[in-house]
């Protein structure tokens, strides 16, 4: 029994948005096929969404199982949802082979019928979710697929992070993602398997910027407003895109050293990006935000 298999052909995921991971690709790649694990790591916009949902179809075909879940910030206040996410669909298959209490704990959590909290049912809980996946294991092939690890709920993310650091040597493989500035991807990199790989997605070059709007039709720009794009965007491929949209519902184009159109979607997920960082960076952007052109320290 597979389940979860809702990814769409390798071809149709592998879309704008991996233009320039070409190599990050190729070694996560290669680590899945070794049976190995992988974290893909960068900050939002980078294309890592889109990079998991390109490797989960390419390897989906070679598990039995299939576990997937996508946090969200607004639902990352629901405890265990992530985890019911992953494991709903298997709970009548597994839990017969589970000890009668963590059976009980674990259909509290995932189901919502009892009062299951990891105060109370802490051992049970970790050695459900560890025993569930052993179980799975045990028939095949299990690959596990988590995107957004940043907004997981705070119980699930416990949880696996037990399970995963006690399933080396077993065929159980996990392809997540998670959203970071700088090196922030330590914590999660040590709730993964033993093997996991971290894959660091990075900035886009000025010519690869220039295929990227190339592919999505925006066509025909001038090399210096690709180069003022590429400049605003760091190399962002979302950001990139999202300063090509607003140049292409612009009725003039903006005049040489005149400032590109930011659209709020874009100006949002900035602010966004901005709420993840320490208080000191953030003072630190201030006072280089005060200055008419800031310069590297």
């Amino acid at each position: 029994m597979t389940v979860r298999r809702d990814f769409k052909d390798p071809a149709s995921c592998r879309s704008d948005l991996v233009i320039g991971q070409e190599e990050p690709s190729a070694a996560a790649r290669e680590q899945l096929a070794r049976g190995g694990s992988v974290l893909l790591h960068g900050p939002a916009g980078i294309g890592k969404s889109t990079v998991l949902r390109a490797l989960a179809a390419e390897y989906a075909p070679t598990a039995r199982t299939v576990l997937r879940c996508s946090a969200t910030e607004s639902e990352s206040h629901l405890p265990f949802l992530a985890l019911a996410d992953l494991l709903g669909l298997v709970l009548e298959e597994i839990s017969g082979t589970l000890p009668a209490a963590q059976r009980t704990a674990l259909e509290s959590a995932l189901t919502g019928r009892g009062e299951s909290t990891l105060q109370r049912d802490g051992l049970a809980l970790r050695l459900a979710v560890l025993s569930a996946l052993r179980a799975l294991a045990a028939q095949g092939p299990v690959l596990l697929v988590a995107d957004d690890l940043q907004w997981l709920d705070s119980a699930s993310a416990e949880l696996l992070g037990f399970a995963a650091r006690r399933l080396g040597g077993t065929p159980v493989q996990m392809l997540c993602a998670v959203r970071t500035e700088d090196e922030e991807y330590d914590r999660h990199l040590r709730a993964s398997p033993p093997d996991t790989l971290s894959v660091r997605l990075g900035p886009l070059t000025r010519d690869q910027v220039s295929t990227l709007l190339d592919h999505r039709g925006y066509t025909g720009l001038p090399r210096s407003t690709v180069r003022e794009i590429h400049r605003t965007s760091g190399g962002n491929p979302l950001f990139a895109l999202e300063l090509g949209r607003a140049l292409a519902e612009t009725p003039a184009s903006p005049r040489p050293g005149e400032p590109l159109p930011v659209p709020t979607s874009l100006r949002a997920l900035v602010l966004s990006r901005l709420e993840m960082l320490s208080d000191e960076a953030r003072r630190t952007l201030l006072v280089a935000s005060a200055g008419a052109r800031p310069t590297p320290a």
